[in-house]
């Protein structure tokens, strides 16, 4: 009984730092398994990494005390929904679609050479996502910060 008392004080204590820890470690495994046409573990990875750096950072410098049912809880509130929107538009934006379009056959001087060019198209289809998510998000983030001033000056 007397460990798992400790043992929750400790980690009530030091819960920012570790949440900021565990996002440095998901946002470096997220950079180390990118790769060119995107992964669900690299941007799952990334997603959680950047939500547990920033709430981790907020927890530590103590941006969720107070009253969530007020003014500054709305403001906390949004803020932190517009965190989640940034972090998936930066996230989704890795995924790259690429379709062969056709060979090129290589000229030099007059000759043909014996090897073609590839022709490759690409695209990213969760663009349209992205800006939007990356739209909320500011305007989530405006409002908080708007609303967090506005109970600052009424106080």
């Amino acid at each position: 009984m007397r460990i798992e008392v400790t043992f929750y004080l400790y980690i009530r204590d030091y819960i920012g730092k570790i949440m900021v820890l565990t996002g440095v470690v998901l946002l470096i495994t997220g950079v180390l398994a990118i790769n060119s046409f995107g992964s669900v573990f690299s941007a799952g990875s990334l997603f959680l990494g950047i939500l547990f750096a920033v709430f981790g950072f907020f927890v530590q410098v103590g941006f969720f005390s107070g009253n969530l049912r007020s003014l500054n809880g709305a403001a906390t509130i949004l803020i932190c929904i517009s965190i989640v929107f940034l972090a998936f538009s930066l996230v989704i934006i890795e995924f790259l679609e690429a379709r062969l379009v056709g060979y090129v056959q290589m000229i030099f001087h007059g000759a043909p050479l014996p090897f073609s060019k590839a022709v490759i198209s690409t695209n990213r289809p969760f663009l349209w996502l992205s800006s939007l998510s990356l739209q909320v998000g500011f305007v989530f983030f405006i409002a908080g910060i708007a609303l967090k001033a506005f109970h600052v000056l009424k106080s």
